[in-house]
């Protein structure tokens, strides 16, 4: 979403980490999973500066244990948390739909516990996000040990585990949404991206016996509808003792974020 090139994508991070500080956003997680996609550490940390110098949001990248240049990624990032203020670290086994065969193949408990275990020592309570998705066993135990944020995504049954993981994380529990916040229906463009979320999720998939999933399954695990009706669906979330949104745009728009936050906010005072 923030463009091809390395410098367009240097460029509309820090223009989308102004539009988040503008409209209240305390986290701006990078969901960059695939290499091809990344951003450059250097780039990450300019978007943390920028974000230093405005009183902007924490800039959280993502980084996937199992890929190949993890023993490179995770340093360039430690070396970069040490002098920004306003940065944090979500930390993923890595979906083996972006993995080579070598890569998925790598069990990931061991490395998830030396990249959290590091990174906690030098964020010192800045937000470290780690991704439960497929390694649910290992994850609450580190999230109990060290206290790291529990990053569930939104699924069907997602508030019992929200519950589950709260019970055992001094971090508290995240979950990740894709989100369209407006009155009149979706386009053709962010229906594809909520149906391709939503193909993705398991408990879904056995929700629906295993059938075709379109919009209207899609808007189970999304966060669709006016203002209000969003902030009722967020309020549940608030009640399964979920304490952070992390919103994915169907649409990216200042709009939309700033759409998200006001929703956020009403539903975590209902919830």
């Amino acid at each position: 979403m923030l463009g091809s090139s390395p410098e367009e994508k240097r460029k509309n991070l820090i223009r989308m980490v102004g539009i988040a500080s503008e409209a209240g956003v305390e986290v701006v997680v990078l969901d960059s999973e695939r290499a091809v996609d990344d951003l450059k550490p250097a780039d990450v940390e300019a978007a943390a500066e920028y974000s230093d110098a405005v009183g902007g949001p924490v800039v959280a990248p993502t980084i996937p244990v199992r890929r190949s240049d993890f023993g490179s990624l995770l340093p360039s990032y430690l070396e970069a948390l040490s002098r920004r203020r306003r940065m944090g670290l979500c930390i993923v086994a890595g979906n083996p739909a972006y993995l080579s065969v070598e890569e998925a193949s790598v069990r990931p408990g061991r490395l998830l516990w030396f990249a959290c275990r590091v990174a906690s020592r030098v964020l010192n309570g800045r937000p470290l996000l780690l991704g439960t998705e497929n390694v649910e066993g290992v994850s609450r135990r580190i999230c109990s040990s060290l206290g790291c944020t529990a990053f569930l995504l939104l699924d069907e049954g997602v508030e019992d585990e929200a519950r589950t993981f709260a019970e055992l994380s001094r971090g508290g529990v995240a979950v990740y949404a894709p989100f369209f916040i407006g009155e009149d229906g979706v386009s053709k463009n962010v229906e594809r991206v909520l149906v391709s979320y939503a193909r993705r999720r398991k408990r879904l998939a056995r929700a629906v016996g295993n059938g075709s999933v379109g919009l209207r399954e899609a808007l189970r695990v999304s966060l669709v509808g006016g203002v209000e009706e969003v902030a009722e669906r967020i309020s549940t979330l608030a009640s399964s003792r979920v304490n952070t949104l992390v919103g994915f745009p169907a649409e990216l728009s200042a709009e939309q974020l700033g759409n998200l936050v006001s929703a956020s906010r009403l539903g975590w005072r209902k919830g």
